[in-house]
């Protein structure tokens, strides 16, 4: 299989500093764009990712995978997602 790039996109409603999201990020090696937005390369498809984030999210807060295509723009992300 190959790898993907993907985009993951949180809405976190809850206050606190999600630790445990965090961490399971930098163990897909996700690479973060913006405040809670990640990219990553990944075998599993949007909804494995999601179903496997979705645990260190709280009920009320929003995700979004999403597959990248081949064009991509940002302005002054924290990383380029030709770095990912």
């Amino acid at each position: 299989m190959s790898l993907k790039l993907y985009v993951v996109s949180c809405d976190l409603l809850q206050e606190g500093d999600y630790a445990s999201l965090k961490a399971r990020l930098r163990t897909l090696d996700a690479r973060q764009l913006l405040a809670h937005q990640w990219a990553l390369r990944s075998v599993l498809t949007a909804a494995e990712l999601k179903e496997t984030l979705r645990e260190f999210i709280d009920e009320c807060d929003r995700i979004v995978v999403a597959e990248v295509g081949s064009e991509w723009a940002s302005r002054r992300a924290f990383c380029s997602l030709g770095e990912v």
